[in-house]
């Protein structure tokens, strides 16, 4: 099993990569300057960063995973 992911500073690459060790899961980086290999993910980040993480000022996760769900559904 892997995950194909980019090189974004959105991801904290230590402890990330500690957990991936941890459970056999490889990690698989796409090429630099290729967000097309990822597009999917691509385009779901910039969907959630603007309609979900943009408009609002979470005060705790929970709120933010409630926000979320309202979101997706």
């Amino acid at each position: 099993m892997s995950i194909r992911l980019d090189n974004d500073p959105e991801f904290i690459a230590h402890a990330l990569t500690q957990w991936a060790l941890s459970t056999g899961i490889a990690l698989q980086h796409i090429q630099p300057e290729k967000p097309t290999l990822n597009a999917y993910v691509e385009r779901f980040n910039k969907t959630y960063r603007i309609e979900v993480l943009d408009c609002c000022v979470f005060q705790s996760l929970p709120e933010m995973c409630g926000m979320t769900v309202d979101w997706q559904n």
